[in-house]
């Protein structure tokens, strides 16, 4: 009789558990993105519902997509780690900061790349011609001191110009200031910014103010173009909801094409989502220029991540930059 009840009782759960659907995958998806035409495809994606469409393609009925803009990678980093956001767009410094801090634990990993857009380190000083002659009355303006792309960059160009070890040789020069506020204080004058490491378009509206000029890119210190922002996400998000994930992929890879194929469509969602007043054709002369890549490959990033790994305070060193990427992002 035991046994018989056993067998029944084995038998019911088994019908119980096979009658289950599988886990739902989330009906919202949270993206952030930061300031500037470097995140058009992102704009394109919200204007247009991409990720709607794909993911409504893939099965998954009406979803809600909530986009949130962040000043810099730091602040993005503790959304995602806290689980306000499930993809968010990094640097190189930003990515492995939080691939360091979670590894073992939600695992963030880069799903794709974004761009690949030179930096430039703007002055608006005609007696700053090198990085030596910046002095302690002078302030570097960055997204966020120490973490950000242009922090790092500038750590790396210090080493290079005052020789090995005094990679923060400028650091108690720098200031976080987001771009658009950055660009206001150099071209006004104010808040004694002497210099500010920017991006597109920031840093050409600065360029064409008189005295404002370009000292140097992050092309003249990488000696390449480099993965400007890289779309990142959890291990967890990953693994549980693997439609919604590639739905979101998908979307950018088609929010990219269409950078890509129609610049004029791309020209115009930027200016009406940012509320950038930027004439069109300024917006066309930069989606059209030769060193602005728009792509999802994810360009080689290996000698920012060993310089992390030499001079930051990493629990984990990576060995490659394989390691902080998923392999859709290494194809």
């Amino acid at each position: 009789m035991f046994r018989s009840l056993l067998v029944m009782g084995a038998a019911t759960l088994l019908a119980l558990t096979q009658g289950q659907p599988a886990a739902a995958e989330a009906t919202k998806l949270r993206a952030a993105k930061q300031f500037g035409l470097g995140y058009v495809q992102y704009m394109i994606m919200e204007d247009h519902k991409l990720v709607e469409k794909h993911a409504k393609a893939a099965g998954l009925g009406d979803i809600t997509v909530e986009w949130n803009t962040f000043r810099s990678s730091d602040v993005m980093n503790d959304a995602l780690i806290s689980g306000n956001v499930d993809f968010v767009s990094l640097g190189v410094p930003g990515l492995m900061t939080i691939w360091d801090r979670t590894k073992g634990s939600i695992d963030v990993k880069g799903a794709s790349g974004l761009n690949a857009l030179p930096l430039a380190l703007m002055v608006r000083d005609d007696n700053v011609r090198s990085l030596k002659d910046f002095g302690d009355n002078h302030r570097i303006a960055v997204p966020a001191v120490k973490v950000s792309n242009q922090a790092i960059l500038l750590q790396m160009a210090a080493e290079k110009e005052f020789g090995f070890g005094n990679h923060t040789k400028l650091d108690h020069l720098t200031i976080t200031m987001a771009h658009p506020d950055a660009t206001i204080a150099m071209i006004t004058g104010n808040k004694d910014v002497t210099a500010n490491f920017s991006s597109v378009p920031f840093q050409q509206r600065q360029g064409k103010t008189p005295g404002i000029r370009r000292l140097m890119t992050s092309t003249d210190i990488l000696g390449a173009p480099f993965s400007f922002n890289i779309v990142a996400t959890t291990s967890k998000f990953r693994s549980e909801n693997p439609k919604l994930y590639r739905a979101y992929l998908d979307a950018l890879k088609e929010a990219t094409e269409i950078v890509k194929k129609d610049k004029q469509l791309a020209a115009e969602t930027y200016l009406k989502m940012s509320k950038d007043k930027m004439p069109i054709e300024e917006v066309l002369e930069l989606l059209n220029d030769p060193e602005h890549e728009f792509t999802t490959k994810v360009t080689p990033i290996d000698g920012m991540i060993q310089f992390m790994a030499r001079t930051g305070n990493f629990k984990n060193k990576p060995t490659s930059a394989s390691e902080l990427l998923f392999p859709e992002a290494q194809q």
